[in-house]
């Protein structure tokens, strides 16, 4: 019988990852989507601590910032829309005093700094290729709506990204040895440069990749770009705009990365947190009744065994004492 969709097999990694693993995820929203996945499921995670970031300068810039610790000055910030703003942060780390911005800043950066040194696990999600910098130089993450005027686009080509994130790489095996590195591309497509643009930057990330690996044998590459765009390869499985993959696709890149990732006894835990979560969720027609208290009872003990693990379900046994005495 015909196969009638390209099926998508990740090679398979010389490591598995568990809840043992500290890990730390860096780059673009999907990056973000599937960190937020690994914390659902109770994996101790630590996802963008500058937040979103699509280019690979960002990315490599992050990873050094986080391995020197400086800390953010008032300098380093920008006024505009009645927020101070930092050129290397998402806007959510944005606020309306000097203060505030540079205080969740450098908290963030604080306690990322110690743990992507004791990290055994770190995600790196390219978006594109595409840089923005003001007219000085400075390559940013975030323009913040500023006005196009001052700032400038260009493509990193590929030896120049290779350059940074060696560099970035090199110095973090240094601090720590231990660290295995996973490489992502993202799916998502940006076609505010073109179709065309978007198709040569996605190449140059692909390009850079490569070459990367040859220098750094034991970097992982997991191909949630191409389960997105060849397996799936349906518009169905994509949100509104058609360009990001919708709840459905980035659970099956999840299933897919469980899959190859996750051992026997982590992928059987994992379920067994996810049908704690559920039963938070499960909202009853009757929760005077007796079949609900001892539901609530039943999921109540399977979350203190958990957490015997060194889980925490302190919020979900907060919230199953709460429907037990209502």
């Amino acid at each position: 019988m015909n196969n009638f969709r390209t099926v998508v097999k990740p090679t398979s990694p010389s490591f598995h990852i568990s809840h043992a693993d500290s890990l730390i995820s860096i780059g673009s929203c999907f990056s973000e989507n599937i960190g937020k996945k690994f914390q659902d499921r109770k994996f101790n995670s630590c996802i963008n601590p500058f937040g979103q970031q699509y280019n690979p300068y960002s990315i490599a810039n992050s990873i050094q910032r986080l391995l020197n610790g400086k800390p953010y000055a008032e300098t380093d910030l920008v006024y505009h829309d009645e927020l101070y703003h930092s050129y290397d942060h998402h806007g959510s780390f944005s606020r309306s005093t000097k203060g505030e911005t540079l205080e969740v800043i450098n908290m963030n950066l604080k306690d990322a700094s110690a743990a992507l040194k004791s990290a055994t696990v770190l995600f790196l999600t390219f978006g594109t290729s595409h840089v923005f910098s003001l007219k000085e130089g400075q390559i940013v993450s975030n323009c913040h709506k500023l006005s196009g005027n001052n700032f400038d686009k260009r493509l990193m080509k590929p030896n120049e990204i290779v350059e940074v994130l060696a560099e970035a790489i090199s110095k973090l095996r240094t601090v720590n040895r231990e660290l295995r590195i996973i490489l992502t591309i993202s799916p998502v497509r940006y076609f505010a440069f073109g179709h065309y643009e978007n198709s040569v930057s996605k190449a140059h990330l692909f390009t850079a990749i490569h070459e990367l690996r040859n220098q750094f044998p034991d970097l992982y590459y997991f191909p949630a770009y191409e389960l997105v765009m060849d397996d799936l390869r349906d518009y169905r499985f994509f949100s509104e705009d058609m360009l990001h993959p919708n709840y459905q696709a980035t659970d099956y890149v999840w299933q897919s990365f469980a899959d190859t990732f996750f051992s026997k006894a982590t992928i059987g835990l994992v379920k067994e947190v996810e049908e704690i979560i559920a039963a938070v969720k499960h909202r009853p027609r009757n929760a005077k009744s007796e079949a609900h208290k001892k539901f609530v009872e039943k999921y109540l003990k399977k979350a203190g065994e958990l957490q015997k693990q060194k889980l925490d379900f302190t919020e979900e046994q907060k919230l199953f004492l709460l429907a037990l005495r209502s």
